[in-house]
């Protein structure tokens, strides 16, 4: 996780770097789509080999120096000469033959001695040595003797010490561009912010998932050229239009007196027309 936080924020310091050198003014402005694009490639930038030291950490590697040869007790070859002893008339010193001849070095004597005494113990009950020998080679199989090997805190990877030395080169470099001020951060100051750590659980996304598909399928489109973004000029329109004189004011009136004993209904064109009329002489007074 620290390499792959290591990576994305080299990028992150990079874009920067290279949007500085283009002129921009705010280099650290970074939208849903970029965030998730970057977070992606700084994913499939992490090594098998840095995964593998990761998982060096988890103290439950299984120990390299454990003989990786099947148990001998697992071994199917060895039960089965087992089972032949107890379904047929081998001899015990005959099927301690056939065991230390297949297994070799690796049979001792204590790891069968419970298989074989279950069968001579059923005397001559073949069903009854079947299920005790069943039941023994189950027991035996859940017993691998498998070793943990806890390892010695090694090194840090080798990728990760390479990526906390790029970025904090470029973090240098936006100080020097005179877009850090102050004291540079540590690297674990970079990789770790106070500030994220002491965020808590994050709040709920208004709209939920949703709503952050369909900003990012927004993004999408306009990084294609399928949307364009046009920018609202309400901002932009200071001018004020200036106000309708009184005079204007009559003179629509008249117009609107007119046309409604032309055009509309006459009863309702004569109340229309009275209460115009009734009007005009305040109207013509405050002009």
């Amino acid at each position: 996780m620290r390499c792959f936080q290591a990576l994305y924020r080299r990028n992150f310091c990079a874009r920067a770097i290279d949007l500085d050198e283009a002129g921009e003014r705010d280099i650290y402005k970074i939208n849903i789509l970029e965030g998730m694009t970057m977070a992606k490639q700084a994913w499939y930038a992490v090594t098998s080999e840095t995964i593998k030291h990761c998982w060096d950490h988890t103290d439950i590697q299984v120990d390299p120096t454990t003989n990786t040869d099947p148990w001998p007790h697992m071994d199917p070859v060895a039960w089965n000469i087992v089972h032949k002893f107890a379904t047929t008339e081998m001899s015990l010193p005959n099927v301690e033959n056939k065991l230390q001849a297949l297994l070799g070095e690796r049979y001792i004597d204590s790891d069968w001695r419970p298989a074989l005494k279950a069968v001579m113990d059923a005397e001559g009950d073949v069903e009854m040595a079947s299920n005790a020998i069943d039941a023994l080679m189950q027991a035996a199989s859940c017993c691998t003797g498998l070793k943990i090997h806890i390892p010695t805190r090694s090194q840090q990877a080798a990728q990760l010490s390479s990526t906390e030395a790029a970025l904090m080169q470029s973090v240098r470099e936006l100080q020097a561009r005179n877009h850090i001020f102050g004291t540079l951060p540590t690297i674990d100051e970079l990789l770790d912010p106070t500030e994220e750590r002491d965020k808590g659980e994050f709040s709920a996304f208004e709209g939920g998932d949703s709503s952050i598909a369909d900003m990012v399928c927004h993004e999408i489109a306009i990084a294609n050229g399928e949307v364009i973004e046009v920018d609202s000029d309400e901002d932009n329109n200071d001018e004020v239009d200036p106000s309708i004189t009184r005079k204007d004011i009559l003179d629509l009136c008249q117009q609107l007196e007119v046309g409604c004993m032309q055009y509309g209904d006459p009863q309702f064109s004569l109340d229309l027309s009275s209460q115009q009329v009734s009007r005009k002489p305040t109207m013509r007074r405050t002009t």
